[in-house]
Formats: structure tokens, sequence, C-alpha cells
């Protein structure tokens, strides 16, 4: 769940139900990658959200993207007329990258894949042009280099969360309410976190592409504090999942979440896995660890693979459902205190998955937003600097997850 965006503008009109817009254009959030299927959930939970305000009106959602043709398919199908349009090029030289975020209130970046990319472009410009801004990064070494800017967007007193989303994002929530639960990082001594979804969860190209990619990617755990480097799709393991969704075979699997929780949380011990169904998917997977590395980190040839592959995958996806599930199993020390108890485990359960990521990083998008701009009356809560989910205070923590929870199958946090 990136490319690098922006520069040319096809057409200044900003009007009511227009559908291009400059960059001096006002507007509230750009939602890069609005055309794909996060992105468009996203914007669709944006004006949901922001129109349940009082205290201001509907926030302006621009999408930034590169074909039109496709934003037009969106802006009809999600029946927004008065949805703006920007041309952005993620490869576009920085000046390009400035030009087109400046003047908005916050940029969300949901374009997608992720995998192998190192540079945080998108957020440089934002910082340089003085906006807020949120991701859905789920690619570590990209989320790192992201933090590595804290300084820089502290100074221009610019917030920005990295990682945000379902899982990464309300995942780490999760993990941080489960160390507080625990008594906190002193009294926490491991997290394991699992996830499940039936087929692809309604995701597109973009998603399936990115999970063909993780099969080439180590999975970074942590045992006794130390990072340990293990193969993907390997240890097994039943995970239940609570009620409407039941055990399934979870598996190893790189996740942001871990080594963002371990630094964050001073969490020893952390892993990650991932299982889908039917069972037959779980088997391809294993089996495409055996193709050449060299096509498995190809993003050309996985995005080829993964839209060759979209007819069947639509086809499971209408006999299994989208439901996405969520657990976090939070494990104490030996000498923690009886006040607390000796285990947690928190579980969520959307019904669909495309859906769910959209409503999450809406709701990271709306508390980086509170108390900005006049967006709210609110106190903000995420002051300036970079940061991982897992570093939000409880205040943050908690108006996310409330968001989190709408039209959830299992809340138990």
């Amino acid at each position: 769940m990136a490319s690098k965006e922006v520069a040319s503008h096809s057409g200044t009109g900003d009007g009511p139900g227009s559908a291009v817009m400059g960059a001096s254009s006002t507007v509230d959030v750009l939602v890069v990658g609005g055309n794909g299927r996060v992105g468009a959930s996203t914007v669709r939970w944006l004006h949901r959200l922001s129109s349940r305000c009082s205290a201001s009106a509907p926030l302006r959602l621009a999408i930034g993207g590169r074909s039109r043709a496709h934003f037009e398919a969106v802006r009809n199908r999600l029946d927004l007329p008065e949805l703006l349009f920007r041309t952005v090029d993620l490869e576009a030289e920085m000046n390009s990258l400035v030009t087109v975020v400046r003047g908005a209130k916050l940029v969300v970046h949901t374009a997608g894949p992720f995998q192998g990319r190192t540079q945080p472009d998108l957020l440089r410009a934002c910082i340089e042009a003085g906006v807020p801004y949120c991701d859905v990064c789920d690619e570590y070494s990209l989320s790192r280099h992201a933090k590595d800017l804290s300084g820089e967007a502290a100074a221009a007193g610019i917030p920005a969360v990295v990682s945000c989303g379902i899982w990464p994002g309300v995942s780490a929530l999760m993990a941080a309410e489960a160390v507080q639960q625990l008594g906190g990082a002193s009294s926490c001594e491991r997290i394991e976190l699992s996830f499940f979804t039936a087929g692809t969860g309604g995701a597109g190209p973009t998603i399936v592409s990115a999970t063909f990619l993780l099969l080439a990617t180590k999975v970074l755990t942590y045992r006794d504090g130390m990072l340990t480097l293990k193969d993907p799709w390997t240890e097994r393991r039943l995970v239940d999942f609570g009620d409407g969704v039941g055990r399934h075979a979870c598996y190893l699997f790189d996740n942001p979440d871990v080594p963002t929780t371990v630094e964050a949380l001073a969490v020893a011990n952390c892993a990650s896995r991932f299982g889908t169904a039917p069972g037959v998917w779980n088997s391809l997977f294993a089996a495409m660890k055996l193709m050449p590395s060299g096509w498995l980190v190809n993003r050309a040839a996985m995005q080829g693979l993964a839209v060759v592959s979209m007819p069947v995958i639509r086809l499971v996806d209408k006999l299994v459902g989208a439901t996405n599930a969520m657990r976090v199993d939070g494990f104490s020390k030996a000498d923690v205190s009886s006040g607390f108890p000796e285990k947690v485990t928190l579980r969520c359960v959307h019904a669909d998955l495309e859906d769910c990521v959209g409503q999450a990083t809406a709701a990271f998008a709306m508390e980086l937003l509170r108390g900005r701009s006049g967006h709210t009356s609110a106190e903000q809560t995420i002051p300036s600097g970079v940061w991982y989910p897992a570093e939000l205070q409880a205040t943050a923590r908690n108006n996310i997850l409330e968001v989190a929870r709408e039209n959830t199958l299992v809340w138990k946090i």
C-alpha cells in the first residue's frame, strides 16, 4: 500500500463540480493516489467524517494522480461532484512536488506499492511547503527514512504520521493499548501481531502486487531486543480471530509495526503474521517464494502478475468475502505486579478490507487536522515532527480508535 508525484496541471477550474484544479487552488486535503482503491476509500471516509463535524464545513477534497480519466470514474463512483483533481507525478523534481502540495491543509499519500522505495520525497515537499502529511507506507526502510526527517518537520511546525491505515496503523495503536493494559513498557515482555484477510479483501492490483513483493522481503522480528531476520511465509501458527472468523493459519510476514513497536514501546520481543483464505492462496504464496528472486523484487513484473491474476482473484473474492481481522497479544514479564494481567488479547474485525483501510486512514488524517487551520476548535493532539502510530499519545490514539471501531463485527480493545 508509493510512487512520487505532482507537476503538470490540466486547467485551473476549481468551482463546484469542476474536475480539475491548479496548484494554487484552495484545497483542504490532497489524497495522492486517490484514484486507487485505498485512496478512493480514504476520500469517501474523509467526506463522511468531515460532514459530521458541526464546527466546520465538509472538507474540500482533491485527488492527486496521473490519470484524469480514472479520476472521473472514481468521482462518479463516489458520487462526489465537488471532488477536485490535481495532476501528480511522484517522479517529478522537488520544486514541482512542492508546488503541487502548497496550500493544502493536509496531504495523504496512498499511492503504492511502497516496496523498494527509500526516499520520502513527498514528505520532504510537504515539509518545505509547510503542509502536514500522513501515508499508508508498509515498507519499513521508507518509513525509517521519513522518521529521520522529524527534526526538519518539527522546525517547520509540521506534524506527520507515517505507516497509517489499518495494518500497519490501527494495529500499532492496538499494540500501544496492549502495552498500556499490561502496565506499561516495563511490564510488557512480548507483542504478537496477527492478521487475516479473506481472499484479497476486495483489494486492487496495487495491494496484491505489494503482497507479492513482500514475499521477497526478509521478515523483521525481534527476540530479546535483538533484530532477527527470518524468511517470509514460515513458522506457521493457528490463530483464533474470534466469533465469525475463527481459527486460521498465519505465517511470518514483514510489517513495519514490528520495528516501530519495538522502538516506540520498548518491547523486547515482537513478530507479525498473516494468513488468507481459501487455503490454496496460502499454498500459492509459499510456491511463489520458489520463483527467481529477481522476479519477485521486480515491481513492474509483480504489478503485471497482479493485473493478469485479477479475474481469478475477483471470482474467489466473491466466494469468500472480504473480511479483515486483526489480533494483538501482549504478554507480561514474569515479575510483573499482580495488579496487571499476565496476558491481554485485543481483536478487531471488519467486513471489508477496502472500506476499513480507508476508514482508518481517514481517522489518522482527521486527527492531524484537529485544531489546525480552523478545522475544529479542539486542541491539537499530534505535535510537530514525524511520528509512528505507536508513538501517538493516548488522546490521539483513543480518538482514532473510536473512528476505527465503527462498523466492526468484533471489537475488543
